[in-house]
């Protein structure tokens, strides 16, 4: 049948596969207990009665306040089946933002993760007029809450309604208006306040089902992932999942390791910051062995990159920007198969070198999807060569998550994927003119019936965001290489004006900088300025490890001469000439802040670990200052 709501997707796979377990949750003994589809439909079917029950009218706004859940879908789905406007958000949202984001939506309901979750906006009440009732979904260890007003007692008032009319819920969804506004999305962003997101569910139900085309997920798939629900990717991850009858396991960062090993996925949706911290964590333990087992594993890891770039000729994907002639590309390919004949027996020892790495995730993943932010280049070539395929992809909560993805049998290094079929994309110059050069950088405008209907209640700002012909800015700097093929090249809205006029990106050189060991995070800077900066975050260990004897106060190191040469040799090392970066794009050696401390999670970056460039500036203007 033609999908239509997000109450199709769970209806349709209740019907397809009654009996597969899903939306799982480590328990306490260490096994996995989940629900069957059939069980995920009843609920949903309840809970939506029971919410039709309370009165909620097609068009209500339901603020739901939830971080990931075995549950949330449940949830979600349930809000939108009444033909309400779910309005989602993680319990980290901050008091003002609280405010704000139920005022601002006029949300007569709220359904909130715990009974804490609810003593805090009962607190904050008098902020917003609208809320008349707040709704529990579950408890601290994730069963369904109990009590007054639960979502187990709003449950039994939808199946004595359903009792009654057992066409009830059929019938309201039946006559929902897909095109009509079902979800308010409030972007966490990483500058200004929130803006409300208007999507609607054709969009999200059409652009969920032509990436599952494009990745291929199976019925056989199991899942693994921790992201927060609410974000527009993890939600169409989760409705994903449904539409392919996929089995799934919710998990948390402090479990993340064992889950991974021992559900043994064979899809793991993340976000490049998780993969980092993979990549980060490897090299740090390959450094640690000894001269020998360094010395094979770095020549193992060369045969990787060789066999995947020399696989990528030969398949037809590699990530050459302008097509070659095609008696040379032919004669490329062809070489490109002999060379694969011909080092194939290093490959197959390569892969035995690297059985410990795929161990560690479970030894099944056959891919991960990434999406967030753009994935570092160097984390992308060290997954390929060790044979994890990763499928990149581009997106934003405005267009209903995703834009481009990778193709699984082609997944070109360096790109974002060719757009999926329903959206169409253009690349502009700064003068607004479209570029039409194959390889020349522009920013992305996109058109497509599946992104948003525009921001709640900011016709100024609406009148901005789409052209004369229906296309939206999306503030992202691309590449198109002549399969037209995205590559992600820097957000308009990070780009640093430096004082003589030189404009840079700072994501490729953040990129560069985070493969030293010693740093975990950083962010460029010099808006303005006479050349950039960078503020450092140390990974404090190997920094103590390298340098015994410096002080204990993190808060010092900037003022002891052995940790800042050793930054500034890390700076030179990886930002130079030499290495491809621009004269302006160097970063002088002494122009750098060791931040004493990890950027904060909470107020410091999103949700999906972005950094809120503008929040850190404005809390380390100062130090900013003192670099010049």
């Amino acid at each position: 049948m033609a999908l239509r709501t997000f109450y199709d997707i769970i209806d349709q796979s209740a019907k397809t596969w009654p009996s597969q377990v899903s939306f799982r949750k480590r328990g306490a003994s260490g096994q996995f207990p989940g629900r069957t589809f059939s069980e995920i439909k009843r609920h949903v079917d309840s809970l939506t009665a029971g919410f039709i029950a309370e009165g909620i009218q097609p068009g209500d706004r339901v603020t739901y306040l939830c971080d990931s859940s075995p549950n949330w879908l449940i949830g979600d789905c349930a809000i939108t089946s009444t033909g309400a406007v779910s309005v989602p958000r993680g319990t980290d949202v901050t008091d003002e933002d609280i405010k704000y984001i139920l005022s601002h939506s006029e949300s007569r309901f709220a359904l909130v993760q715990r009974e804490k979750d609810k003593k805090r906006l009962e607190e904050l009440k008098s902020h917003f007029k609208n809320l008349e009732k707040v709704f529990v979904l579950q408890t601290e260890d994730a069963e369904l809450a109990r009590g007054k007003d639960s979502v187990t007692e709003l449950m039994e008032k939808g199946d004595a309604l359903l009792a009654k009319d057992p066409e009830l819920v059929s019938k309201r969804v039946a006559a929902l208006d897909p095109g009509a506004l079902a979800t308010l999305i409030y972007t966490s962003g990483t500058t200004g306040s929130p803006k409300g997101v208007m999507l609607n569910q054709f969009g999200w139900v059409h652009a969920i089902e032509r990436v599952l085309d494009r990745i291929q997920f199976t019925h056989n798939d199991r899942a693994v992932s921790l992201l927060p629900p609410w974000h527009a990717f993890e939600r169409a991850v989760e409705y994903g999942i449904v539409m392919r009858g996929m089995d799934f396991l919710v998990s948390d960062i402090q479990n993340l390791r064992n889950d991974l090993f021992e559900f043994k996925p064979t899809v793991f949706p993340s976000v490049p910051r998780i993969w980092e911290t993979v990549y980060n964590g490897i090299i740090t333990k390959v450094k640690k062995e000894s001269p020998a087992s360094q010395a094979i594993f770095n020549f193992f890891l060369s045969v990787g990159s060789f066999w995947a770039r020399w696989k990528a000729i030969a398949f037809g994907y590699d990530p050459a920007v302008k097509q070659p002639f095609i008696l040379w590309s032919a004669i490329r390919r062809i070489t490109a198969l002999l060379v694969l004949l011909a080092t194939s027996p290093l490959k197959l020892i390569a892969m035995r070198v690297f059985h410990g790495i795929h161990a560690a995730l479970g030894g099944h993943l056959r891919m991960s999807v990434s999406g967030g932010s753009a994935l570092p280049g160097v984390v992308d070539q060290f997954l390929t060569a060790i044979g994890i395929t990763v499928l990149e992809g581009y997106g934003m909560t405005e267009t209903s998550a995703v834009i481009s993805i990778r193709r699984l049998n082609k997944p070109t290094p360096g790109t974002v994927g060719t757009p999926i079929p329903g959206y169409e994309v253009c690349l502009k110059d700064d003068k607004g003119n479209l570029v039409t050069e194959i390889g020349q950088k522009g920013s992305l405008w996109v058109k497509s019936k599946q992104i948003l209907m525009g921001y709640y209640k900011r016709p100024e700002l609406n009148q901005s965001i789409f052209d004369k012909n229906g296309f939206f800015d999306t503030g992202d700097i691309m590449r198109l290489n002549h399969r037209g093929e995205l590559s992600f090249a820097g957000r308009a809205k990070d780009t640093i004006a430096l004082g003589g006029g030189e404009n840079v990106e700072p994501v490729p050189i953040e990129d560069r900088l985070i493969t030293s060991e010693f740093i975990d995070q950083v962010m460029v800077v010099g808006d303005d300025k006479k050349s950039l900066g960078a503020l450092i975050v140390p990974h404090f260990d190997h920094v103590r490890k390298k340098l015994p004897g410096i002080p204990d106060k993190t808060e010092l190191w900037n003022f002891d001469k052995s940790v800042r040469d050793l930054f500034k040799g890390e700076i030179t090392r990886l930002i130079s000439r030499e290495s491809g970066f621009k004269a302006f794009e160097v970063i002088p050696g002494s122009c750098f802040y060791i931040v004493p401390r990890q950027f904060d999670p909470d107020t410091e970056m999103t949700r999906t670990l972005k950094l809120k460039r503008n929040v850190i500036k404005d809390n380390f203007a100062q130090d900013i200052d003192a670099m010049y």
